[in-house]
C-alpha cells in the first residue's frame, strides 16, 4: 500500500508504513530510502550522493531555455460544489436495468459538497454508458447530506441503499458487491472523486478486450503511481484547462492505451465479477477499516493468474486528503502491516514499479496533447538545438522572437547528456510539460515519431545535435532522412563533419582543412575519457550519415563564407546559401575610452574554453606578470576552474558568467578596456561576442581565421593575427606592447 503524506516543509511517500521517498519543499532534496540515495538540487549545483559518496555532480546551466520550467500559480484546479435544484432536474437517471452492463458502487459517509458533486458529475456525465449508479449510505453522520440523497434518491436517480448502523468502509463496499450488483462488474467510486462524459464507456472497452483483467485504475491528479502531470504527487493546482477537458485529450491521445501495474489505485476502481467469485471479495478482516484493501485484492487477482491494468484514456479528478490525522496514519500503518503479512513482496514490486515508471508514457503524452491543444491550428515551427549555450542561443533567442510576432507557434526540442531531449512550446513555457523532460532515444524512437505526427510542423529549423554520443546523433539523423518532415539546416559548428565540432586537434591545435584521414587519426589517438567519449566516429561513416541528412534538406544555411567554404570541402555538392545572423545590437552606443596612463586594460569575453582560447589568454597573463608588462588582463565571463585558477594568480580579473549580453556590454563599459582580445582558435561560424565588440567600437585582436576574420577584413581597427601565433603568446605580447592604440580609437570613432 502506498500512501503519500504532505506538509508545508516536507512530501513523504510510504510503502508498508516505510518512509520510502522524502523531498523537502525547500531548499529542494530528496532521500530515497531514508538517505540511501540523496538528490541536492539548488540554483548552480545538482549532486547526488550514494551511502554519503557523491557519484555525481553537475552545475547547472542558468537559463536552458526554460526547459525546467514549472508552474507555481496557487489556484485550485477543481472546487466541488453542490449542484442546485435546477441542476438535478435536468439529469437522467442511472438505475440498474436489464441492460446494465456495469455497477457503480458509490459509498458515502460525510462530505457534503464533495459527495454531492460527485454524485451529480457520475449522473451527468453518464451518456450513453451501460452502468447503474449505486449510492451506499453508511449510516453517515451529517443529516443535511442524508436528507439530500434520501430525496435525490426518491426522484429515481439512482440506486439507493442505507446501512442500519455503520459497518465501516470495507465491509459496506463488500454488502454492496454481493448483494446489490447483480452479479454484475463493478467500479468502486470514491465520494471525492469526479468522472467525465463516457468515461466508463472507456474502462469497459478496455475489460471487454482481454478477459485477464482483474481491475482497472483510470489517470487522476491525486492518485499515487496514477497521478499527472508528477507521479506520487497531490497535483490540485490548476492547469490551463479543465480536469473534463484534460479527459478529453486522454480519451484521444492515449485511447485503447494502458500499463500492467502491481497494484490499482481505490479511487476509482474497476473490478471484474469472474475474479471477485474467484478470488473473493475485499478483505474485511485484515482491512477493517480500508487502507490496503484495494492493493491486496489486486496481488491476489494476480496470483489467481490475472492483471492490473492503469488505462491512459480516462481521467478521473480526485479530491483526496493533503493532511493525515493521528487515527488515519494509524489506520495506514495497519493496513501497510497488514499487506507485509500477507504479501511479503509486494513492498519490492511497487518500489520497482516507481523506480522504472512506465505510467511516464502515459503521462507524457498528455503533455504532448495540450501542447497540442495551446497551438491550435497555428503555423508551427519546431527548433532543433543543443543546451550548451553560447551565441546559439542568441541566434534562437532573436529568430524565435521574430516568429513568434508573426504569430507562429515556436517550440524548441533541444538535445543534451549523450542521449536525452527535452520538449518545451516556447510561448507556452507555463503549460508546465514537466513530462516532456529527459526523454530518451533508446528504443524505436515512438514517442518523437508521435511527437512530429501530432505537431505537424510547417518547419523543422535543426540547428545542432551536440550533446549526443555518435550513436544517438546518427540515429536522429537517419530519423530525418527518411521522413516527410520538412527541415533545413542552420551550420553552427562542425558536427557534421567531426566529433570535435570545431575542427581541433586532440591537443586543441588549429589546422586548416584537416582531411578524413588526419580526422580519423585524430580519433585515434584521442584517449578515452573515464565516462568513455563515445561521440567519436568514423569520418567516412559520419560523411556518409550527413550526406544522406543534407540530400532530403529543404534548405543549408551559413551564417559565413568561410563555413560554407569549409563545409564544402566535404560536401562539394551541397547548395549552401549563406545567410549572416542579424545584427542585435543596433541601438547600442559606441564606448568611451577611459584612459590608464600606466597599463593597458584588455577585456576577453564569454565563456572562454580551451577553443575559445583560455589557454592561450592565460599564457598571456603569465608572460606579463614574468615579464612585468603594463598589460592588465580581464574576462567577461568564465572560463573552467583549473584555468581559473591559472588566470586569478596571473593577474585576471574575471567577473563571472553574465545574464545576457546588455549586461556584457554594461560591464565593459565600467571596465573601459583599451582593447578586446577574442582569443578563439576555431574557424567561428559567425561569433556574436564580435559583435559585441564592433557594436561598442572597441579596437579588437582576433586571429585571421574563420568568419571572425571574414566579418573584420574591411574593419581597419581591428588587429588579426597570423594563426601562427596561437603558439607564440611572447609574440602576441609585444604586439600588443607596439600598437599604436590612440590610432586605432581614432580610426574607430570615424
Amino acid at each position: 500500500m502506498l500512501k503519500r503524506i504532505q506538509s508545508s516543509k516536507v512530501v513523504k511517500i510510504k510503502l508498508l508504513g516505510i518512509t520510502v521517498y522524502k523531498r523537502t519543499v525547500k531548499p529542494e532534496r530528496q532521500y530515497i530510502l531514508k538517505k540511501l540515495l540523496v538528490i541536492n538540487k539548488n540554483s548552480r549545483y545538482k549532486t547526488i550522493r550514494l551511502c554519503g559518496i557523491k557519484i555525481y555532480s553537475k552545475k547547472l546551466i542558468a537559463n536552458r531555455n526554460n526547459i525546467n520550467n514549472q508552474n507555481v500559480n496557487n489556484q485550485l484546479w477543481f472546487i466541488p460544489t453542490i449542484p442546485s435544484d435546477y441542476d438535478w432536474d435536468r439529469l437522467q437517471p442511472a438505475k440498474y436495468a436489464s441492460t446494465t452492463r456495469c455497477v457503480v458502487i458509490l459509498p458515502v459517509y460525510k462530505g457534503l459538497d464533495e459527495t454531492l458533486s460527485s454524485i451529480f458529475h457520475a449522473l451527468k456525465n453518464r451518456a450513453d454508458d451501460p452502468y447503474s449508479l449505486l449510492v451506499i449510505n453508511d449510516a453517515g453522520p451529517d443529516e443535511k447530506l442524508n436528507i439530500k440523497l434520501r430525496q435525490l434518491s426518491e426522484k429515481g436517480l439512482f440506486d439507493y441503499h442505507l446501512n442500519k448502523t455503520n459497518l465501516g468502509f470495507v465491509k459496506t463496499v463488500n454488502y454492496a458487491i454481493k448483494n446489490l450488483s447483480h452479479n454484475l462488474d463493478v467500479i468502486l467510486l470514491n465520494s471525492d472523486a469526479f468522472v467525465f462524459h463516457g468515461w466508463c464507456g472507456r474502462i469497459i472497452r478496455h475489460a471487454d478486450k482481454d478477459e485477464s483483467i482483474a481491475t482497472i485504475t483510470p489517470m487522476s491528479n491525486n492518485a499515487t503511481i496514477c497521478s499527472y502531470p508528477y507521479i506520487c504527487q497531490d497535483n490540485n493546482v490548476k492547469l490551463e484547462i479543465s480536469p473534463a477537458q484534460l479527459d478529453t485529450l486522454a480519451s484521444e491521445i492515449n485511447k485503447g492505451s494502458f500499463i500492467e501495474v502491481p497494484t490499482g489505485v481505490g479511487f476509482c476502481f474497476y473490478m471484474r465479477r469472474k475474479v471477485i467469485e474467484q478470488i473473493g471479495l475485499l478483505d474485511e478482516i485484515h482491512f477493517k477499516v480500508g487502507y490496503g484493501e484495494e492493493n491486496d485484492f489486486c496481488m491476489r487477482a494476480m496470483h489467481a493468474g490475472f492483471k492490473n491494468i492503469i488505462i491512459g484514456d480516462v481521467f478521473v479528478f480526485h479530491v483526496g486528503s493533503v493532511s493525515f490525522s493521528d487515527i488515519k496514519v494509524e489506520n495506514m500503518r495497519r493496513g501497510a502491516s497488514a499487506l507485509k503479512l500477507k504479501h511479503p513482496n509486494y513492498n519490492d514490486l511497487v518500489y520497482n514499479f516507481i523506480n522504472v515508471d512506465p505510467v511516464a508514457i502515459l503521462r507524457r503524452n498528455l503533455d504532448l496533447a495540450r501542447l497540442k491543444l495551446a497551438i491550435q491550428k497555428q503555423k508551427c515551427i519546431v527548433f532543433i538545438s543543443h543546451i550548451w549555450g553560447g551565441g546559439i542561443n542568441t541566434y534562437l533567442e532573436q529568430i524565435i522572437n521574430k516568429y513568434t510576432n508573426e504569430s507562429v507557434s515556436c517550440i524548441l526540442l533541444t538535445v543534451h547528456d549523450i542521449k536525452l531531449y527535452s520538449i518545451c512550446g516556447n510561448e507556452y513555457k507555463n503549460l508546465n510539460l514537466c513530462n516532456l523532460k529527459n526523454l530518451s532515444l533508446d528504443g524505436d524512437l515512438s514517442f518523437l515519431n508521435l511527437f512530429f505526427n501530432v505537431i505537424k510542423p510547417d518547419l523543422v529549423h535543426i540547428n545542432s545535435f551536440a550533446g549526443l554520443d555518435w550513436y544517438h546523433h546518427q540515429k536522429l539523423l537517419n530519423f530525418f532522412s527518411y521522413s516527410d518532415l520538412n527541415y533545413k539546416f542552420i551550420i553552427h559548428d562542425y558536427g557534421c563533419m567531426s566529433s570535435d565540432y570545431k575542427l581541433l586537434s586532440p591537443e586543441y591545435i588549429y589546422e586548416k582543412n584537416p582531411s578524413l584521414d588526419k580526422r580519423n587519426f585524430w580519433s585515434n589517438i584521442k584517449t578515452a575519457e573515464s565516462n568513455f567519449d563515445i561521440n567519436i566516429s568514423d569520418a567516412y561513416e559520419r560523411q556518409e550519415a550527413y550526406t544522406r541528412f543534407f540530400h532530403n534538406c529543404s534548405l543549408i544555411e551559413a551564417p559565413s563564407n568561410c563555413t560554407r567554404e569549409i563545409i564544402l570541402n566535404d560536401f562539394p555538392d551541397l547548395n549552401i546559401e549563406v545567410v549572416p545572423h542579424s545584427d542585435v545590437f543596433k541601438n547600442v552606443l559606441p564606448a568611451q575610452r577611459n584612459r590608464d596612463n600606466i597599463r593597458i586594460k584588455i577585456a576577453s569575453i564569454g565563456a572562454l574554453s580551451t577553443e575559445k582560447g583560455a589557454q592561450i589568454l592565460s599564457s598571456l597573463a603569465i608572460d606579463s606578470q614574468n615579464r612585468d608588462l603594463n598589460l592588465s588582463y580581464f574576462l567577461i565571463g568564465f572560463t573552467n576552474s583549473n584555468i581559473k585558477k591559472v588566470m586569478r594568480s596571473n593577474g585576471v580579473t574575471i567577473t563571472g558568467q553574465y545574464k545576457n549580453e546588455i549586461e556584457c556590454i554594461d560591464k565593459l563599459k565600467e571596465i573601459s578596456p583599451d582593447l578586446i582580445f577574442l582569443p578563439s582558435i576555431w574557424e567561428e561560424t559567425f561569433s556574436y561576442t564580435l559583435s559585441i565588440a564592433l557594436a561598442l567600437k572597441i579596437p579588437t585582436i582576433i586571429f585571421d581565421i574563420g568568419a571572425q576574420s571574414e566579418r573584420t577584413k574591411d574593419i581597419d581597427w581591428v588587429v588579426r593575427l597570423p594563426s601562427s601565433f596561437m603558439k607564440n603568446p611572447r609574440a602576441i605580447s609585444d604586439l600588443i606592447g607596439n600598437l599604436d592604440i590612440d590610432d586605432l580609437w581614432r580610426k574607430a570613432a570615424k
